[in-house]
């Protein structure tokens, strides 16, 4: 019996880009799973977003498909990561996605000059989940009022609101860090906030006032 999760990513549009799965399956790198990515995609042409800031590359899967919405939209995404940063350089150009995607190099704390030049319609934050609120902070003014600012991961392997189950420390310290941003996000009256349960968790905020 084919699970429901598998059912409904089914039923989704068939993409090229998604061969990208294997590569990131067998090399262990964290992509975003198919129904999150198609349901970001869909927030982008619902929100007619013609710029994307995306924090953490990775292998470039999200960043393509986000590319895929429309031949117009320009998508700039940060790594730091050599190996990944190499790597979804090959796949951006396999993909012939040069013009769309600017791929910028960097630690995403040090990376505003490279990135400033433009106000954005959407930042979608995926990297260090421990940094979550200093990129938001960060790269937030560059987001225009009424933009979203999209956050995955913010239930981290559904350890988040059950930190009794955690063993490790350092697991313990990450998922305290993600319940206070989470509790950050929910009480700043700048964002309108709704923390969606998708994929490994996400909070879609929309900004209420410029910087």
């Amino acid at each position: 019996m084919i699970k429901e999760s598998n059912y409904v990513s089914e039923l989704n549009p068939k993409n090229e880009i998604d061969t990208l799965i294997e590569y990131a399956t067998t090399e262990a790198v964290p992509i975003m799973d198919k129904i999150s990515v198609e349901f970001v995609k869909q927030l982008l042409r619902i929100h007619n977003a013609h710029n994307v800031l995306e924090i953490g590359t990775a292998i470039g899967y999200s960043a393509l498909h986000f590319a895929s919405v429309h031949p117009n939209i320009q998508i700039t995404t940060i790594e730091r990561n050599e190996l990944m940063y190499q790597q979804a350089k090959k796949n951006i150009q396999d993909f012939n996605k040069q013009h769309q995607i600017n791929l910028v190099f960097k630690d995403a704390l040090e990376a505003f000059d490279e990135v400033n030049h433009q106000i954005y319609d959407v930042l979608f934050i995926d990297a260090a989940k421990a940094q979550s609120k200093k990129f938001f902070e960060l790269y937030s003014p560059l987001v225009r009022t009424g933009g979203l600012i999209i956050t995955d991961n913010i239930l981290y392997h559904d350890f988040v609101g059950n930190i009794e189950i955690v063993r490790s420390r350092n697991v313990k310290q990450m998922v305290r860090k993600i319940e206070k941003y989470n509790t950050w996000l929910s009480e700043n009256t700048d964002y309108q906030t709704n923390f969606i349960d998708i994929g490994d968790g996400m909070s879609i905020s929309i900004k209420l006032k410029g910087e």
